[in-house]
Parts: structure tokens; C-alpha cells; sequence
């Protein structure tokens, strides 16, 4: 997967509509339930049918920066638009990014381990105050930091979500909770989508069964 270097303002690689983002390569993705026997809740493993979760089974992805940020761009098809959680087991639809926080290879479908922690970037649907940065340690394990360095917008039309993350490539002041990127630099990365309407939350989801390497261009 590419990460190609653009000559274009953060606030219009934000956008998930802007027109930047027709002339960058996406990379369509196959995504997998989560297996419910890597479920830390036993209700979870006991109420759920593994066949019916991970309803969403492809993700386009789009990567870039310009030098200072780097951005990814997510659509996947989504016939409706979950904001909240209702009395219906409905959850609000997320998206996320992994990559291991110190380089290595941690087993991608348990989060990571103790000795290889992974840090994730959350976008959901209702949080109004931006994406989460996380770091895990296994499953069950996240934490989320106090400061989040990410930001994100999202849009939805026509039966599909777009979601933009956006960080600075390095952020040296996090260290111990964000992964650092450099010009030139190959990293794994990994995604994961929850869809909302089909009670989807926490473990519960589709994601890339196996890691992908991103290459970020100089």
C-alpha cells in the first residue's frame, strides 16, 4: 500500500470530498468478523453468532501526506447512517487504524501483546469531540490517551460513509502512545469498521485478518 507525497493544504485532505482525492490510489481491502473465541466478554461470546458479524467485507483505502501530515481515507458501502446507540441494538458505525507502536510483527486479530502494544486510531460516529488515540496490549487491554493527536471528518450520502483521518507524521512529545512516521519509512497498518445496525461494538467487527505494509513516500 502507498503512501504518495502530495502537494496539498491539511484542510483540504481533510475533506473527504475534496477533489484531491480523486487522483490518489485506493487499495480495496477484504475484512473478516472478528473470531467471537478472541472475545474478552463471555455475554458477547454466548449472545453473538459468528456468521452474522462483520457485516461490512470490503474497504477502500486511500493514503497520502504532504510532508508534515499524513492522511487515510476510508469508504465503505453502509446502507444506513448510525449516529447513536438505541434501544434496537444499534450502535453508532465506527472505523479504525492499527499499527505496532514500536515496529515488530504483534498478532493483529489480539490487539497486540504486552511485549508488542499496537496503537490504534478510533473514528465513531457519535463521538463530537474528534477520533481517540489509543495504545493496546492484548485484547481488552486499551487505553486511550489524554491528548489526541488525530483529527478526523467523515460524511455520509448514497449508502456509503467517507471518513478522513488526519495526524502529524511525528509527534515526539507521545512516543509512548502514538506510532512515529518518517518520509521513506514502511510500516504494517491494519483496519477495522463497525457496522452500527448490526450491533456491532468493541470486539465485535470486520477487520483485516492480516497486516498490510504501507509505504510512506519521500
Amino acid at each position: 500500500m502507498q503512501c504518495p507525497k502530495v502537494t496539498a493544504p491539511r484542510e483540504r485532505l481533510l475533506d473527504p470530498l475534496a477533489a484531491e482525492w480523486s487522483s490518489i490510489p485506493g487499495e480495496p481491502l477484504k475484512m473478516a468478523a472478528t473470531p467471537l473465541a478472541n472475545q474478552p466478554s463471555e455475554y458477547i461470546k454466548a449472545s453473538r453468532d459468528e456468521a452474522q458479524i462483520g457485516k461490512v467485507r470490503s474497504l477502500m483505502v486511500q493514503a497520502a501526506h504532504n510532508g508534515s501530515d499524513i492522511f487515510f481515507r476510508l469508504t465503505w458501502e453502509d446502507a444506513s447512517k448510525d449516529i447513536k446507540i438505541t434501544d434496537n441494538n444499534v450502535f453508532p458505525d465506527a472505523c479504525g487504524i492499527l499499527m505496532p507502536l514500536n515496529g515488530g510483527d504483534p498478532p493483529i486479530d489480539e490487539m497486540g501483546s504486552k511485549n508488542a502494544p499496537v496503537n490504534a486510531w478510533l473514528w465513531k460516529a457519535d463521538l463530537e469531540d474528534g477520533p481517540r488515540n489509543t495504545v493496546a496490549r492484548g485484547l481488552g487491554t486499551t487505553e486511550f490517551s489524554k491528548h489526541c493527536p488525530i483529527s478526523a471528518k467523515s460524511t455520509w450520502g448514497e449508502g456509503a460513509w467517507a471518513v478522513v483521518f488526519a495526524r502529524p507524521l511525528a509527534v515526539p512529545e507521545q512516543k509512548d502512545e502514538t506510532i512515529q512516521l518518517t518520509e521513506g519509512q514502511t510500516v504494517k497498518i491494519g483496519f477495522a469498521v463497525w457496522e452500527g445496525s448490526n450491533g456491532e461494538r468493541a470486539g465485535v467487527k470486520s477487520f483485516s485478518k492480516e497486516w498490510r505494509e504501507l509505504t510512506v513516500e519521500g
